[in-house]
């Protein structure tokens, strides 16, 4: 399920195989003269209905770094999850 080859960093949702954690990646690129990228890893928790809404932490990161922390969740089983398309009344 690793579609971060083809990415310019991970970007998106990945939770834990308990659903009680899910981190969010991030990039947004800078709107210096340089091309340059933050990169953001949000730590939430995860409240019964599956949404994620209690923020525990953020830190910034290189593209590199965001790419080994991707992998290493991934091969942890932690999956990519969309929860814009899956939203629970």
């Amino acid at each position: 399920m690793e579609k971060v080859e083809n990415l310019d960093g991970p970007n998106g949702w990945l939770i834990d195989p308990h659903n009680k954690w899910a981190i969010h990646f991030d990039s947004k690129k800078s709107s210096d003269e340089k091309i340059t990228t933050d990169f953001t890893i949000d730590m939430w928790g995860v409240v019964p209905n599956g949404k994620p809404m209690e923020f525990k932490s953020r830190r910034k990161a290189t593209k590199k770094d965001s790419l080994k922390t991707w992998r290493q969740l991934i091969s942890s089983n932690w999956v990519e999850f969309d929860f814009k398309k899956n939203k629970t009344a």
